[in-house]
């Protein structure tokens, strides 16, 4: 009977052994990246956003190599993933393509197909416009003529008055159309850093989960789990059963 129990702490103390060794690796890892999660403030990951092409490539984001937009001045109107941007601030959000910028006497002016937004110098939303789309039609193009708003759309072209009230149709004459042009770089490079949601912080969670390489590491994390339950169960019968035979 003693050699029964004997042998089977061995096989105890065995597999014991065995476990610890394969899930060590992992406690180290889980260990190292739980205490960094608990510092995602001091460390200041939580705010400090993902610029790497492979990183994000790893979430399905993928950006081109540079972002065009349209110059007013010494600024920067532009559009990407719906966020609106003045310089590198999102001033709104808009599922339709950004359609133009341009100045005008007292303010800037940008459209989508179906709104026109008037934005102070410093990139303040003054008011926002339903185009007149009903009547009009979409907006395709935005520009100036003489400082007056112009649009043009399928069905013409249209000068507002000065407070985009009514519209007349208008010949191609002398008119300033919105150019696109390609963003300085860092500017697209601040724009694209921002303009998604996937921090360090995030990244490191998804490291500690496993998630970072999809369901497999979900596997590995769980496995490793339970070996460390099996570790904690077997110790604790290993500790019971020397206690028991110091005792006896």
């Amino acid at each position: 009977m003693a050699r029964n129990k004997s042998s089977l702490l061995r096989n105890l103390l065995s597999l014991h052994r065995y476990i610890g060794l394969s899930v060590a690796i992992v406690a180290i890892y889980l260990s190292i990246t739980g205490i960094m999660l608990n510092h995602t403030n001091d460390l200041g990951i939580d705010k400090n956003y993902i610029n790497n092409p492979t990183v994000l490539g790893w979430y399905g984001i993928t950006h081109p190599d540079s972002l065009d937009g349209h110059e007013l001045d010494e600024h920067w109107i532009s559009q990407w993933n719906d966020d609106i941007y003045f310089n590198q601030k999102v001033i709104g959000h808009s599922i339709n393509p950004l359609r133009g910028a341009t100045t005008s006497k007292h303010f800037y002016a940008l459209a989508t197909s179906e709104i026109i937004w008037l934005i102070t110098i410093d990139g303040d939303i003054i008011e926002k416009l339903n185009a007149p789309g009903e009547k009009l039609g979409d907006i395709i193009q935005l520009g100036q003529q003489d400082k007056f708003i112009v649009i043009k759309t399928e069905r013409g072209l249209f000068k507002a008055d000065a407070d985009l009230v009514s519209w007349q149709s208008i010949e191609d004459k002398g008119i300033n159309w919105s150019k696109k042009n390609t963003l300085p770089p860092q500017l697209s490079a601040a724009i694209f850093t921002q303009g998604h949601s996937i921090s360090w912080e995030r990244v490191l969670l998804d490291v500690h989960s496993g998630r970072i390489v999809s369901r497999g590491g979900i596997i590995l994390i769980d496995l490793a789990g339970i070996l460390l339950i099996l570790l904690a169960i077997s110790g604790t019968i290993i500790w019971f059963k020397r206690r028991h035979r110091t005792v006896t």
